[in-house]
């Protein structure tokens, strides 16, 4: 394979990758949303997007969640969702933010295993 060949068929496999990691990503944001405005309770549901260990990074705190149950448990994402729940989010902006996610391929899919707020 010449380099012109290697390239095409490095641009197509780039090209895979982008495409599987926005269609992730344009199932969990409504994932996300439902669970937070109690459409859904299946807590479950994160482990299509979110893989262990994770790790979740704000300005005043850093979390890990080393497993599954710790993930979606209420000292993981979980709790995040039971919050904003409480707080009665109704999937309107709260305030903006950012967040930076790092995604790996896992055995299962590409799966968040790093959020970092900037």
């Amino acid at each position: 394979m010449n380099h012109s060949e290697q390239k095409t068929a490095s641009s197509a496999n780039d090209s895979q990758i982008v495409s599987d990691i926005h269609e992730m990503f344009e199932r969990y944001a409504p994932t996300f949303v439902d669970l937070a405005v109690g459409k859904r309770s299946d807590m479950n549901a994160l482990l299509e997007f979110y893989g262990a260990p994770l790790r979740f990074v704000g300005a005043t705190f850093h979390m890990v969640m080393k497993d599954d149950a710790a993930i979606i448990g209420p000292e993981g994402m979980g709790g995040e969702i039971d919050r904003l729940r409480q707080a009665n989010f109704k999937g309107a902006l709260l305030e903006r933010f950012s967040l930076i996610y790092l995604v790996t391929r896992a055995t299962d899919g590409w799966r968040i295993t790093s959020a970092v707020s900037t």
